[in-house]
């Protein structure tokens, strides 16, 4: 059941900077800066995500998992009912510690979980927690994950598969888990509402993000409004052709947003990126599977620029998206974290509406939302969509956006204010930049 969350969620999520591979050690530090440098701006929810039930080979004397191997674990922990527990590799001693870390700080935890029931507890035939049905008896082998290979989907007809739902969600719910993201489940409607209806027997209130981006299906709206979140674009990452994606995914699931569902944009790839995905020497090369690793790439800084970030947390902003940052915590930049926690911003983004294009000027793109509290207030998103990534020129006008002549402006990113509109300048836009406007009455 979705927590009707009034606003986005706020948090941060560890696939872009750990890919599969988060460990004991490094998710206490990343929780400590987490708490440090966004958590003061309204940033809450701390994610783990996949990898954290995976025993990994490791390379000798590091956590990083050794590329003889798929990018995926070739085991999972579990318990006697099937369910996924803390791997032994990576977190030999549980997440105990590490939930009453997060709670002590004032802030909410959460998992990744897969769609479905692990294959591991097939070919065993665990026992469902709650039925006399087995694990064999609800699993459908032919629904698979096409880039993950640890669980089969469930056939929710079958007795039991309703009660495998219910007992995960019971054990996380016993661990104090608050948010669950449930991975390449967005093209199954039966298991959405299976995961959701767990979450409400769970007597506990958890957020539910749906995944993966790219299945999503504006016919199946009534099955995902139970949840919170639902991922509208495949994979976001740090390139111009993600922030092209992310306009055609916001302008088409526009009209979905409402208070307590909040179509997502995916994470927010600043900082440093593939922390545990080191590119191989010319030497390791041959004997390693160098595409292999969870993630994009290899370990790096965000390649975006500083205008090209101004876009994308333009885009974020005024989408009304979750705010889901993937990168490391601890080396996060001063830069990254200014843009991630300015005021004005996250006004916008937790003003909870939508965005849409008002007007094209050339290739100039004006995005228009109004506050819902304040009136004669609101925001402007005016974008360079130039294909030749070429700079761009206009003058907002009264009539085209439909405000009175007296409305005053507010460059956010450049702190500056650009007097009324009336008598505003011509905006120099450069390639895939942004002027973000807050306008108001004067």
């Amino acid at each position: 059941m979705s927590q009707m969350l009034s606003s986005p969620p706020l948090g941060w999520n560890s696939f872009d900077s750990f890919g599969g591979y988060l460990y004991e050690e490094a998710v206490f530090a990343q929780l400590e800066a987490f708490a440090e440098k966004l958590a003061p701006a309204g940033y809450e929810y701390f994610v783990v995500d996949i990898g954290w039930y995976g025993e990994y080979n490791l390379k000798e004397g590091t956590y990083y998992p050794d590329p003889k191997y798929y990018k995926h674990a070739m085991d999972i922990h579990l318990d006697e009912y099937g369910r996924m527990l803390p791997s032994k590799c990576y977190f030999p001693n549980g997440f105990a510690k590490l939930v009453d870390r997060t709670h002590e700080l004032g802030l909410k935890f959460g998992v990744h979980v897969m769609r479905g029931i692990p294959r591991k507890a097939v070919e065993n035939n665990l026992p469902i927690l709650g039925s006399e049905a087995k694990a064999a008896d609800i699993a459908n082998k032919d629904s698979t994950c096409p880039w993950c290979h640890y669980n089969y989907g469930i056939d929710m007809s079958k007795e039991g598969a309703q009660a495998y739902y219910d007992s995960l969600v019971a054990l996380l719910a016993s661990w104090g888990v608050d948010f669950i993201k449930a991975d390449d489940i967005t093209a199954y409607a039966d298991e959405v509402e299976a995961m959701a209806t767990a979450i409400e027997r769970s007597g506990r209130p958890i957020v539910l993000s749906l995944s993966h981006g790219g299945e999503s299906d504006k016919t199946l709206l009534p099955s995902y409004r139970r949840s919170d979140m639902l991922r509208i674009t495949k994979d976001i990452w740090d390139d111009v052709e993600s922030i092209d994606r992310s306009f055609v995914a916001w302008e088409f699931w526009a009209d979905a947003t409402e208070p307590g569902f909040w179509p997502d944009l995916d994470m927010i790839p600043f900082g440093e990126l593939q922390t545990m995905s080191p590119e191989p020497t010319e030497e390791e090369r041959p004997q390693e599977q160098v595409a292999a690793l969870c993630g994009k790439g290899w370990k790096r800084s965000c390649l975006l620029s500083l205008v090209e970030k101004q876009t994308f947390m333009t885009q974020r902003a005024m989408s009304a998206t979750p705010l889901m940052p993937g990168g490391d915590n601890v080396t996060l930049p001063p830069e990254d974290v200014a843009l991630l926690t300015n005021r004005k911003m996250l006004e916008c983004n937790q003003n909870g509406v939508c965005a849409k294009p008002v007007f094209l000027w050339g290739d100039a793109q004006v995005w228009k939302v109004a506050s819902r509290e304040e009136r004669g207030k609101g925001w402007l998103g005016v974008f360079n969509r130039n294909p030749g990534r070429q700079k761009e020129h206009i003058q907002l006008s009264p009539e085209r956006l439909g405000l009175s002549s007296a409305t005053r402006l507010f460059d956010i990113w450049k702190d500056t204010d650009l007097g009324i509109l009336e008598n505003s300048p011509i905006l120099e836009i450069p390639p895939v930049g942004v002027f973000f406007i807050e306008y108001s009455l004067a």
